[in-house]
């Protein structure tokens, strides 16, 4: 189980908790991650809402960390292996990353950078070389933050969805 507590943000009295998810997280974890979603923009199926509602799935097939603040969930991130139901494109010393959402007023104050780093500690943890993830075309903030956190781009993965490709990211993990 991952538990870290951590100062966070512009304010010094703002503490960040990174922890593992459980399934008394999933209703709020999977609210959250379809209004994260949904608050770019960008046209969501109502199939899709459904799997970003899925928290239970994901706890239950992976490992779900989130970022807790003043007793409220601020932001999740699903972290799959190499064999697990919910990884697409993980190698065997890869860990991939899924669903990343934070909520919208809590973005742009490191949110999703620190839960970024506990992902990383957590490959580290489990002995992984690396995270990957797949990211769709438009989600122009996702990719910047990103490549900001050191992923680079692997245009030899993406893959294809619907009409277009996902386009694949992959950043080494410094193993202890």
């Amino acid at each position: 189980m991952f538990d870290e507590h951590q100062r966070h943000g512009e304010r010094d009295d703002m503490a960040l908790i990174i922890r593992t998810a459980t399934e008394g997280d999933a209703v709020t974890v999977g609210e959250l991650t379809e209004r994260a979603y949904r608050a770019d923009g960008f046209p969501i199926s109502e199939k899709y809402a459904v799997r970003l509602r899925d928290a239970t799935t994901r706890i239950n097939k992976a490992t779900v960390l989130l970022a807790e603040m003043d007793d409220r969930i601020v932001a999740t991130v699903t972290l799959a292996a190499h064999g697990s139901p919910l990884a697409e494109i993980a190698k065997p010393d890869e860990l991939e990353v899924r669903m990343l959402a934070v909520a919208p007023e809590e973005r742009r104050q490191g949110v999703a950078e620190t839960l970024m780093s506990a992902a990383m500690k957590h490959a580290q943890n489990l002995g992984l070389k690396a995270l990957v993830l797949s990211t769709e075309p438009p989600m122009s903030n996702a990719r910047r933050l990103y490549e900001k956190l050191g992923f680079t781009r692997q245009p030899d993965r993406d893959w294809p969805v619907g009409d277009y490709d996902l386009l694949v990211y992959r950043r080494d993990v410094d193993l202890p």
